[in-house]
This record gives structure tokens, C-alpha cells and sequence, in this order.
């Protein structure tokens, strides 16, 4: 990525590339993907919370798919991010990039 230059929450056009144009299928996709973060998002509070590594790293990669699916690109780098911390059992600044996740997530209420 260029220096200075910051990805966009959601890359519609990229995403609509991979599934046709079909816009409908999209706002579907978006809404399933709307209803199943909030849950992630409490499984990996408590995978930071209980330092569970597998937990982290495991939930960090399903958001992580879905988000990437859906070319939602901050939220596909954050998670990445929080996947190798799990990972790599280093989570000294999980709690700041879990706060950086959740108001990204956040972001994306508004979406269609």
C-alpha cells in the first residue's frame, strides 16, 4: 500500500466484480455478515480476556474470511492483524487493535 494512503472501509466495486454486478445478492451477503459480527466479536473479547490463543486466532480468521469476501479491507487488515497475534501468542496490543476492529465493524452498520 502506498505510504499516506488509507484503504476504504468497503471496496463495493471489487466486491460486486466477484459476484456479478447482482447488487440484491450483495445487500444479502452484507446483512448475514451485519448479523454474525456481533457474536465474533464477544467470542474474541473473550479469547483477549481469558488469553486463549486458539480462540483468538480461530475467531480473528473468521472474521477475517468473511470480511475479505466482502472486500471490507480495513476490517480484513485488522483481523489479519489480531489472526498472527493468536498466532504467535504476542497480544501485548491485542486490546487496541480489538478496539480498532469493533469501531471498523462499526462503520459498517450504515452500509446499504
Amino acid at each position: 500500500m502506498e505510504q499516506g494512503k488509507t484503504k476504504p472501509v468497503f471496496d463495493q466495486e471489487s466486491v460486486l466484480e466477484r459476484i456479478g454486478g447482482d447488487t440484491e445478492f450483495l445487500k444479502e451477503l452484507i446483512e448475514l455478515f451485519k448479523s454474525d459480527y456481533p457474536e465474533k466479536l464477544a467470542q474474541l473479547s473473550k479469547g483477549i480476556k481469558d488469553k486463549n490463543y486458539k480462540t483468538i486466532k480461530e475467531t480473528a480468521h473468521s472474521i477475517k474470511s468473511a470480511s475479505g469476501n466482502l472486500s471490507l479491507t480495513r476490517v480484513y487488515d485488522l483481523s489479519f492483524k489480531m489472526e498472527d497475534m493468536g498466532k504467535e501468542g504476542k497480544i501485548q496490543d491485542i486490546e487496541k487493535a480489538y478496539n480498532k476492529l469493533e469501531e471498523e465493524l462499526g462503520k459498517i452498520k450504515n452500509l446499504f
